[in-house]
């Protein structure tokens, strides 16, 4: 996750500066990054076609449980 004004350090983590790559929708409060050397568009989809992760794999709702996006949408967040 990205160390914004929203998002805080815990005691126990370290910032570190990496080169990555957001691979969803959302801001830095809700998606993970993944580390990426990506620098170009034929890169990128070279990069997305041989990942084994989904791409909500780094949006932090979905570390709540499978269906807290869906969840909400039956509450009528969306």
């Amino acid at each position: 996750m990205g160390v914004t004004d929203f998002m805080q350090l815990k005691p126990e983590e370290e910032k570190k500066i990496m080169q990555v790559r957001f691979r969803t929708l959302g801001d830095a409060t809700c998606t993970g990054a993944i580390e990426s050397p990506a620098s170009s568009v034929a890169e990128i989809v070279n990069e997305v076609a041989a990942m084994r992760l989904t791409e909500r794999a780094g949006r932090a709702d979905d570390l709540r449980s499978e269906a807290a996006m869906e969840d909400r949408k039956k509450e009528g967040y969306f």
